[in-house]
């Protein structure tokens, strides 16, 4: 009896293997609804995991020398842009001091987009004012540094500093005057007059050529650059 009972059993279940009931093919289907998301989870805890580990072996980088690191966060400078790479090339035919043109070419490039004023005439500016990029420069009147800035504007353009002797500052506050006078005057030449401060021409007899050299240096200027991406 008990032969017989097994034999029909195992044949029930060889049925059931070969010819799988609606209840086994419910029963698969549901597995893998399970499974599925859970393989999907897995996968992404496994590249969520890799990226952890990768990124902590990233974290240090290494000076030259051996057994130094770095501390995990850094501060990365912005790439140097091509545009502020021809501008440096530009100065640099005017100072031996090329960290300081390089300096100068960022900013100026800088300022250029911030205000929307063409980096060349800016060039043009600063090298009719201060030819030798002397960063310390102060003329009879009280002029001072790159752009030769009066004191009463240090401050008051949002520059971040008043110090018109840095370099980032001082182009900042020239840059930012500069843009103020284009915004009321009727043309550029009039405004690099009042940039100037040639109103009579009683302190500088000759100030009225001053906008006639920043355009020359600043046409200059821009036939250099274009050489220079040649």
């Amino acid at each position: 009896m008990l032969t017989q009972k097994l034999a029909c059993g195992v044949g029930m279940l060889e049925t059931f293997v070969a010819r799988p009931s609606k209840i086994g093919l419910r029963v698969v289907a549901d597995w893998k609804a399970r499974v599925t998301p859970i393989g999907r989870m897995a996968a992404w805890a496994l590249v969520f995991v890799g990226s952890v580990i990768y990124t902590v072996e990233q974290a240090h980088p290494r000076f030259d020398q051996p057994g130094v690191v770095l501390p995990a966060m850094v501060i990365r400078a912005p790439l140097f842009s091509l545009e502020a790479s021809r501008v440096a090339a530009v100065l640099k035919q005017h100072t031996k001091d090329t960290t300081t043109a390089d300096r100068i070419a960022g900013m100026i490039v800088e300022q250029g987009k911030r205000h929307n004023i063409d980096p060349a005439l800016l060039v043009g500016v600063l090298l009719t004012e201060n030819e030798t990029l002397d960063t310390m420069a102060r003329s009879m009147v009280g002029a001072r540094g790159l752009m030769q800035v009066m004191p009463e504007h240090s401050g008051k353009w949002g520059c971040g500093s008043s110090n018109l002797f840095a370099v980032e500052s001082n182009i900042c506050h020239g840059a930012s005057i500069l843009q103020d006078v284009m915004r009321t005057a009727p043309n550029v030449r009039v405004a690099l007059l009042r940039y100037n401060g040639c109103v009579r021409g009683s302190n500088t007899p000759d100030c009225h050529a001053y906008p006639g050299r920043v355009l020359r240096l600043a046409n200059h200027t821009t036939d250099q650059m274009l050489a220079f991406a040649e």
